[in-house]
């Protein structure tokens, strides 16, 4: 059945399809934007020699410098060795099969050095250009190898006559410095045509000498042909049929090409006009998209799993639905022999080279074996790359290598994964989902007392409302407060942010009176610190502190606090260390002298001390502190309040000894994130009595200021 090959030309894109016997075995791809360099012969300069590799870096105008290996690098002073001219080579095996060690790259190239070289395997991923200085020109029958002064035949010819009449012919014809082999599109080509192709190859190999002399590294010597003329000239044969292609100028390049150098029977070349793509129109678009998945199914019911990395790639075939018939022996034949041909046709449709590892199906018989191994042979002939196979061994493996000059169609037309960067998986939203709680465990004393909210992927947040509702409740009681989980779109998995909701809870700072010890479990702080600290600021407003002094106090009047905004627990032990100091320092001071100074007004006190305080009027015995109405000044004691008859209690504490400064210690409990109109101070209140200061209605701080009486 005739081949075809389809060409399809659009701006800044070229694809090229070669079909046989109905089968789209290869696909090419060239951008404009991306130039191809495998094959360029160009001049470049050496950059680094490292001994220790046995390689050196060469400068030839890419991206990256270029891989040299002192193998494949040969040196013009080196003369040439036997009768037949061929020069020595770095590396390779002699004629009694030892391998011969190339020469120390330091004694062959040094740093600064401009050489000839050859781009012999295009960059691949993070891999620069490999290069090489035995320089090979392809034509359409045949390739010149300017060092190697031999005549050589393509391994494919099989004929031994051809091949003795082929090399006759070109022995006879070719220059004496110049060597050629004959490719396996010279097979029974005319005497004309080899004639031709010499002429052609030896004129291209003066234009690169000329330009040596006179260019100046880095620089192209010579550089391969477009996509469409490189496909005529390595892939049209007597096979070959039919040439269609969608653009009319590549069609004229196309025609004149082939009036040149391509030898009768010429295939015929056809300019496509339909409206439909020249692609969708011989049915091998889709084929692309299918054939870059990993699973690919066999037409009896088996698979194959291409698994491609950076080392190897790896083949695993599969029965799938195939059951078979008859026994298990057969089963497994059938199905090894289907893998194997559509092995080697994705091995050539995405160009795939390196290692490949084939995972067969296990056979018991050694003569099953030799039939897989056969069929694999034969289907590799087709294949224009050069292979190496190795016999299927004890665990069903094939171990093979297939040359790779540029990269493979998946890295071509795809890139890594955005989502998953290349590794092909993701943390599943279970285990994300437990380690979103386990990452605010470990900040847990940043948001404890406070409202989170943790906004996760949805299917994450699947997961934390319900599998790990339980681990989530465990953590919000940690906090003391309930944790809010939202779900959001576009968020990537592997993502979560969390959020406060608000600035804490309210802070709680309960005041110790005088004389009385704290109840176990009761926080509570004296108020003998907050009276002195007032007195002392008191003192500092009217020298004569036995007589009330009248203040007034400027300023907006007070409104309630939102529940929201309360006291940090940092602020309001910052704030309760100066009452604190000052009792310390004042405890050994009369009573009497304290509540004189209590009477001072409460100014003052909130202006020294940043606070906002609510002023309060004792209601007999047994008056606790309230906050004052929103709109009411704070309030002063009346000296009929000062003068009073001390109480029993009072007597008390008149005759007892002055208090250790352990019973001052004032206890601050407070909770983080609050605000600092979350914070609270006790006005006085009757000694002896206990003030658990939390006020039933917030009040906002607002600036005081004391007038002179």
């Amino acid at each position: 059945m005739s081949n075809e090959i389809v060409i399809n030309a659009s701006v800044g894109e070229t694809r090229v399809g070669i079909i046989e016997r109905n089968l789209f075995t290869e696909l090419h791809i060239e951008r404009d934007d991306e130039r191809n360099v495998a094959g360029a012969v160009v001049k470049g300069r050496v950059t680094r020699v490292l001994p220790g590799m046995q390689a050196a870096f060469v400068d030839i105008g890419l991206e990256k410098a270029a891989f040299l290996y002192a193998g494949d690098y040969y040196d013009n002073s080196i003369k040439s060795n036997g009768a037949n001219g061929a020069p020595e080579r770095g590396r390779g095996r002699s004629r009694n099969g030892n391998r011969q060690s190339p020469p120390s790259i330091d004694t062959l190239l040094r740093e600064g050095q401009e050489i000839v070289v050859q781009v012999a395997k295009e960059p691949i991923g993070s891999k620069g250009a490999r290069i090489t200085s035995h320089i090979s020109i392809a034509g359409r029958h045949l390739v010149v190898t300017p060092l190697s002064q031999r005549v050589g035949v393509s391994r494919r010819i099989e004929s031994d006559r051809e091949r003795r009449r082929l090399r006759e012919i070109v022995s006879r014809m070719r220059p004496d410095d110049l060597g050629f082999i004959i490719r396996t599109a010279g097979d029974k080509a005319s005497e004309a045509d080899l004639e031709a192709d010499i002429r052609y190859l030896t004129s291209v190999w003066s234009d690169i000498q000329k330009k040596r002399e006179t260019a100046s590294a880095p620089c192209d010597l010579y550089s391969e042909l477009s996509l469409p003329l490189r496909v005529i000239r390595d892939f049209v044969n007597g096979k070959t049929k039919r040439i269609v292609i969608d653009d009319h100028r590549v069609y004229e390049e196309m025609e004149d090409f082939l009036a040149r150098f391509v030898a009768d029977p010429k295939p015929r070349l056809e300019h496509y006009r339909g409206a439909l793509p020249i692609f969708d129109h011989f049915n091998i678009e889709s084929p692309i998209d299918a054939n870059l998945g990993k699973k690919i199914f066999l037409k009896s019911g088996g698979h194959l799993v291409i698994d491609q990395s950076e080392a190897l790639t790896a083949i695993d075939v599969n029965t799938g639905r195939f059951v078979g018939k008859r026994d298990l022996e057969e089963t497994v034949l059938r199905t090894n022999l289907e893998a194997v041909k559509e092995v080697v046709h994705q091995l050539r449709f995405r160009n795939i080279g390196g290692i490949i590892i084939i995972d067969l199906i296990d056979m018991e018989s050694s003569e099953n074996r030799n039939k897989v191994y056969g069929a694999l042979q034969e289907a590799l002939k087709q294949d224009k790359a050069r292979t190496n196979i190795l016999k299927i061994s004890e665990l069903g493996l094939v171990e093979m290598t297939r040359k790779r000059t540029r990269e493979n169609l998946v890295q071509q037309l795809c890139e890594s994964c955005p989502n998953c960067e290349g590794r092909g998986y993701v943390l599943s939203s279970e285990s994300m989902a437990y380690k979103v709680l386990r990452e605010i465990r470990k900040d847990l004393p940043r948001f404890c007392g406070r409202q989170i909210a943790i906004s996760v992927n949805p299917r994450v947040a699947e997961v934390l409302l319900a599998r790990a509702h339980k681990a989530c409740a465990e953590l919000g009681r940690e906090l003391g407060r309930e944790i809010e989980v939202r779900g959001r779109p576009g968020l990537h998995q592997e993502q979560f942010e969390v959020s406060a909701l608000d600035s804490g809870p309210p802070v709680s700072i309960p005041l110790q009176w005088l004389g009385f010890p704290p109840e176990p479990g009761d926080e509570r702080v004296s108020t003998a610190e907050l009276e002195s600290k007032a007195g002392e600021s008191a003192s500092a407003a009217a020298p004569d502190t036995t007589e009330p002094a009248d203040a007034a106090a400027d300023g907006p009047d007070p409104e309630p606090t939102p529940p929201g905004l309360e006291a940090p627990r940092e602020a309001a032990e910052e704030e309760s260390e100066a009452p604190r100091e000052t009792a310390e320092e004042k405890s050994e001071a009369p009573r009497e002298t304290a509540e004189e100074k209590s009477e001072a007004p409460r100014e003052t006190a909130e202006e020294e001390m940043g606070e906002s305080v609510a002023a309060l009027e004792p209601e007999g015995a047994e008056s606790a502190c309230e906050p004052a109405p929103p709109e009411s000044t704070p309030a002063v004691a009346s000296p009929e309040q000062t003068s009073r008859e001390p109480t029993p209690a009072e007597a008390a504490l008149e005759a007892a000894p002055p208090e250790d400064e352990s019973t001052a210690e004032p206890a601050i409990a407070a909770s983080a994130g609050a605000t600092e109109s979350g914070k609270r101070f006790a006005a006085p209140a009757p000694a002896g009595e206990m003030l658990d200061l939390e006020p039933k209605t917030p009040i906002l701080p607002h600036p005081a200021k004391v007038e002179e009486p």
